[in-house]
């Protein structure tokens, strides 16, 4: 039987420097092995991770390729420099993974530890289970060893990680509470390359601000830096991406870091379609005191009052919360709003009568859909008009709908500014979240009550009772909350200004000299803003999209998580 060679290479984190865990160490190492071999293999893969840790519970692509080439035959030798290359999890994990190939007589070869695993040895299996439990063991020691040294850094003042841009980390010692020296690293600003280079970034910003020009941007703010010759971190130190120039992502993330203004801050990272997070951060959020001040960490590279004014103009700028343009082009762009079945928000683009919101999407993953997903703007933007309209006008006696027109009213009267203590902010969203929680319980009890009368089940008199004594309950509890939700919102004396966006004579809601009709593009983000959640586009398969009717594509959440049917 022919050889056929995987060589799995792994390096937990990237480095600019050779060292004897480089995959490139490695890879000598194990080809080393492979010469000395009497018998040449007839082939050889090499498969290489770098960058990522075999401890934690990360995708690893080229582990997971290795894995399916053994499956499908194409692979019956897996040789590593050391065990710890293939896994660091514990024996249990790991031999579940490993126990399909071992059982198709695939080898497993240690270089470095000059062992060979396979079903024939039962004792090189169990050193196998061995060897996987001690690096797992390993691993878990010194990962606890790390968390608890990054803690007591913490304590005291200490910085880990990466330095933002802007800032640079100056060693210094002191001491513990048991008097102890420890060595630590301070955040300080950059004043030589880094701190003037953003302070220039909110000079310009502000100037902007001051004439009220509106074509500024984080895209054109990136092009002023190349133009006025200031270095990314990465041009300036060549090492990884050493030719990386400013992009719009970068401005907006320096710009909205709260450590350049001095703040404590967390950094939140954006979440995938699966529930794993990404390396990317989606914000910053502002670590805070028990007054709800922010907490001062650092030496502030401007003075939060400027940071401050600089945080509204990007929220004005950038208002879904991304970089990549400078104002919405259409009525449901930047909105984190309208997005595509594949969770991929969309945008507008087209001119004339062919304006469309597009999937952005650029990599095709498993489960998603092939080619373009596209919706006519003109189409998709009145049919949401039209079921917003609806759900106003007939939302008195519908228990769904009345919960859309509370959480709706609630986000009215925020958008309104109306000054309200934080107990009674605090107090209505408590009692629309309960009313919601209870309108899906008497949906649930009635659907209960149905699905046993279909399945020919009887109901007695008793049950019978219970059951309406618990409906009952749960109706007058809801009386009870509408009530208390009123109440609150009279305090406000704001109400929806539902007689301004319907028509008075029965005409057509969005027909010409309608609100719709009249009025801005602004004003119609804010409609939709206030009665929808969430919005998603499914792909079109009938004659690319053409006479597609746009209700069989589209599927709406509605403010405070509600769906309803298109009826309603």
């Amino acid at each position: 039987m022919a050889t056929h060679v995987g060589v799995y290479l792994r390096q937990s984190e990237r480095r600019t420097t050779g060292s004897e865990a480089s995959t490139a160490a490695q890879h000598e190492e194990c080809l080393k092995a492979l010469a000395r071999w009497d018998i040449p293999p007839a082939h050889v893969e090499v498969y290489e991770d770098l960058g990522i840790s075999a401890f934690k519970n990360v995708r690893r692509p080229a582990y997971e390729r290795l894995l399916r080439d053994v499956r499908a035959g194409r692979i019956n030798v897996i040789m590593v420099h050391y065990m710890s290359r293939l896994s660091r999890k514990n024996a249990a994990e790991t031999y579940d993974e490993l126990r399909p190939l071992l059982t198709n007589r695939v080898r497993i070869i240690s270089v470095g530890e000059h062992r060979e695993f396979h079903t024939d040895n039962p004792l090189a299996l169990m050193e196998l289970l061995f060897k996987l439990q001690a690096n797992h063991e390993e691993s878990l020691n010194k990962s606890r060893a790390i968390k608890a040294a990054k803690a007591l850094e913490a304590s005291l003042g200490g910085y880990t990680g990466k330095p933002p841009f802007g800032f640079t980390l100056v060693r210094e010692t002191r001491r513990s509470a048991d008097g102890k020296p420890i060595s630590l690293k301070i955040l300080t600003p950059d004043e030589e390359h880094e701190a003037p280079i953003v302070r220039r970034m909110v000079e310009i910003v502000e100037e902007w601000i001051a004439t009220g020009g509106m074509s500024g941007s984080c895209w054109k703010l990136a092009r002023h830096l190349e133009a006025e010759g200031h270095l990314t971190r990465g041009k300036r130190t060549a090492q990884q991406l050493a030719d990386a120039p400013w992009d719009r992502g970068t401005v907006k993330r320096i710009l909205i870091d709260p450590r350049i203004a001095g703040f404590a801050c967390e950094s939140v990272y954006g979440v995938r379609s699966d529930g794993t997070s990404t390396k990317n951060i989606a914000e910053y959020r502002i670590v805070l005191d028990d007054n709800g001040a922010p907490v001062p960490a650092y030496e502030p590279i401007v003075s939060p009052e400027r940071w401050y004014r600089i945080q509204k103009w990007v929220a004005d700028r950038h208002p879904g919360g991304g970089g990549w343009q400078g104002a919405p082009s259409g009525v449901l762009s930047a909105m984190k709003l309208l997005y595509c079945e594949c969770g991929s928000y969309m945008t507008h683009g087209g001119t004339g009568s062919k304006k469309h919101y597009r999937c952005r999407r650029r990599v095709v993953k498993p489960g998603q859909h092939m080619g373009t997903v596209s919706i006519g703007s003109k189409g998709i933007e009145e049919y949401l008009a039209r079921r917003v309209l609806a759900v106003i006008a007939t939302a008195q006696d519908d228990e769904a709908t009345t919960t859309v027109l509370a959480h709706a009213s609630a986000r009215y009267a925020h958008t309104q500014e109306q000054q309200e203590s934080s107990q009674v902010a605090q107090e209505r969203d408590l009692l629309l979240t309960e009313r919601a929680n209870l309108r899906h319980s008497r949906q649930k009890h009635h659907a209960d009550k149905q699905r046993t009368m279909l399945k020919g089940g009887f109901i007695d008199a008793v049950a019978q009772d219970e059951w309406d004594k618990a409906d009952r309950a749960l109706a007058e509890r809801m009386k009870v909350l509408d009530a208390r939700i009123a109440e609150l919102g009279d305090s406000r004396q704001v109400e929806l200004p539902c007689s301004t966006w319907l028509p008075r004579d029965g005409s057509d809601p969005i027909g010409p000299g309608s609100w719709w009709d009249q009025a801005t593009r602004d004003d119609k983000r804010a409609f939709f803003r206030i009665f929808l959640n969430h919005v998603e586009v499914r792909k079109a398969y009938r004659y690319a999209g053409q006479g597609v009717p746009t209700a069989s594509r589209v599927s709406i959440t509605w403010a405070g998580g509600v769906k309803l049917r298109e009826s309603d």
